[in-house]
């Protein structure tokens, strides 16, 4: 998550102010939450402060390992989100 809380600090405070956006997380099918939690809220939480609007609540999906691959069905998953987030952005 380095790389996306730096893009994320870039952008203006209302550098997504009309905008659409969407945010997700891999999780390691075995790895506990920490303190922190998982990263898509926290994402969608800067989304939003950026003026960015939701189109679904931040959704995560599960890796074998620290790098995947998806675990099984979780393709299938993701792709059922993705197609719901287009019909929504409709």
């Amino acid at each position: 998550m380095p790389s996306i809380r730096a893009l994320l600090d870039v952008l203006p405070p209302d550098g997504l102010k009309g905008k659409k956006v969407a945010a997700f997380d891999t999780r390691h099918k075995l790895r506990l939450v920490g303190m922190w939690g998982y990263a898509a809220p926290r994402i969608a939480q800067t989304l939003e402060a950026k003026g960015g609007t939701l189109l679904a609540p931040p959704e995560g999906f599960k890796v074998n390992g620290t790098k995947g691959p998806l675990l099984a069905g979780e393709l299938e998953r993701a792709q059922t989100w993705a197609k719901s987030l287009v019909e929504k952005f409709r």
